[in-house]
Formats: structure tokens, C-alpha cells, sequence
């Protein structure tokens, strides 16, 4: 195996790892499992700080400026992706998760107004 295959392996490890100690940390809170949550969600931060580490260590963030613009295109599409999710999903019949895609996709929007503040704050 490569060198870029052990980044990228982790890379992608480390990321599934993330969502699904967040996704147990949901469960645990459902159930009443407060500390139990809250020791998943550090986990999860663990998690993304070791992905993080990866990417950076690789140098895969060389230009901050192009990277914060690239992310901010993603926020963008991420935003419209949403709400097609949204829609389909009260397609069939499931609110609650319509839901949450409309409201992941205003946190989708605020993070392009947080970037989109950046670039005009520092890059301009």
C-alpha cells in the first residue's frame, strides 16, 4: 500500500468514526444517557482532530484562501442539496427528517455567510 492510500484510508476512517460517535452520542442523550453522550462527543472530537491532523500534515490545505473559497461553494451546493433531500424525503412521509434536512440546510447557509465573512474580512 502507498503512502497517499494510508492517508486516504484514514483519512476516510477517521470521518466515518466522527459521524458515528456523534450519531451513538444522539442515541445515548435519547435515552437519557447524558454522560455517556458526552463521552462519545469527545470521542468524535478526538476522531476529526486525527482526520484534520492527516489532511494538514499531508498538505492538503496549501491555500487557505482557495480552500475557505472552494468550502464556500460546497456550503452553497450543500444548501440546495438539502432541501432536495427535504423534499424527497416528505415524499415519503418522513417529517421528522424533512426536518432536519431544512434545518441542516440553514446551518448550511450560515456556515457560506461565515466563509463568505471571512474572504471579505482577510482576502480581499
Amino acid at each position: 500500500m502507498e503512502l497517499q492510500d494510508h492517508v486516504k484510508g484514514n483519512i476516510n476512517g477517521e470521518t466515518w468514526e466522527v459521524t458515528h460517535y456523534l450519531a451513538m452520542a444522539y442515541k445515548a442523550d435519547h435515552l437519557g444517557m447524558g454522560e455517556v453522550a458526552d463521552a462519545l462527543r469527545r470521542i468524535a472530537m478526538d476522531e476529526a482532530n486525527h482526520g484534520a491532523r492527516f489532511i494538514f500534515l499531508d498538505g492538503q490545505v496549501e491555500d487557505l484562501k482557495g480552500e475557505i473559497e472552494k468550502m464556500l461553494a460546497g456550503e452553497r451546493k450543500a444548501y440546495d442539496g438539502k432541501h432536495d433531500g427535504m423534499k424527497e424525503a416528505l415524499g415519503h412521509d418522513k417529517k421528522e427528517l424533512a426536518s432536519w434536512f431544512d434545518t441542516a440546510a440553514h446551518d448550511e447557509d450560515r456556515h457560506a455567510k461565515i466563509l463568505d465573512g471571512i474572504l471579505n474580512k482577510y482576502f480581499k
